[in-house]
């Protein structure tokens, strides 16, 4: 049965090096994966040695240890089926505003995920014309113009209006991205679409409630293939560190 570390040792180190070889080793995250490889093969190096009668554990400790992973494991699991829940859901009515949620720029250059979220902001826009658009991020390291500006001159190349338009470009994170965007929303009630990627929606829902928001929906844009399963467990940390700081209520 403890082999079932070693695999999901083997596992884990066999999707670091694919995430590192296809987004590079400096990628957002995936040291994670590593770090749990290496949890992963002690775990299963402890099992072994104490199998074959060389390390002897307590058997509270391992009860204790046991329960909190049990504990984790249904924290988790509760968390990535709220997330998959949200990302497949639709806006139950016409938005009067979509906030679209920045991420990284590379220099004045859109990156995948942002085009990704900036092309289902267009679709949605394109056929809804008394839409209002904010597009929400400021200036980060590594980006020579704001996350804004470079969404704003990008939507306005495809077509759509300037003065549908505005822009927040002082945010630096998805609860300040919400909070500052209020500032170009009249009514908190009224129908509110976020778009950003499928696995962000559930948070960024959730930030948004807490931010007064009452009527807000998530209009999902689709998210790199291979870093799927990075991007969701990372997102469900990220829940756990916003329940943390209060940015969820």
């Amino acid at each position: 049965m403890y082999l079932i570390w070693l695999v999901l040792a083997a596992l884990c180190l066999a999707y670091y090096l694919l995430c590192a070889f296809y987004a590079g080793f400096g990628s957002s995250f995936i040291f994670i994966w590593l770090a749990a490889a290496v949890g992963f093969g002690a775990l299963f190096s402890a099992r072994l040695l104490a199998v074959r009668g060389v390390l002897h554990f307590p058997k509270l400790l391992v009860r204790v240890l046991a329960g909190a992973a049990v504990l984790g494991i249904a924290v988790f699991v509760m968390l990535e089926s709220m997330i998959v829940i949200n990302m497949v859901q639709k806006p139950k009515e016409e938005c009067s505003v979509i906030i679209v949620l920045g991420c990284q720029i590379r220099g004045e250059k859109i990156t995948k995920s942002l085009r990704k979220r900036l092309d289902t902001a267009y679709s949605y826009a394109a056929s809804r014309p008394d839409t209002m658009i904010i597009v929400s991020g400021g200036k980060g390291y590594g980006e020579n113009i704001s996350e804004a500006q470079a969404m704003y001159d990008y939507l306005c190349e495809k077509g759509i209006e300037p003065e549908r338009i505005y822009m927040e470009d002082r945010s630096v994170n998805t609860a300040q991205n919400l909070r500052f965007s209020l500032a170009y929303i009249d009514k908190k009630d009224e129908a509110v679409g976020i778009v950003t990627s499928n696995f962000h929606i559930f948070r960024a829902k959730m930030i948004a409630r807490a931010n007064g928001l009452s009527n807000v929906y998530g209009i999902a844009s689709p998210s790199d293939e291979i870093l799927f399963v990075n991007y969701m467990v990372r997102e469900a940390i990220g829940i756990l560190k916003d329940f943390a700081v209060g940015n969820l209520f």
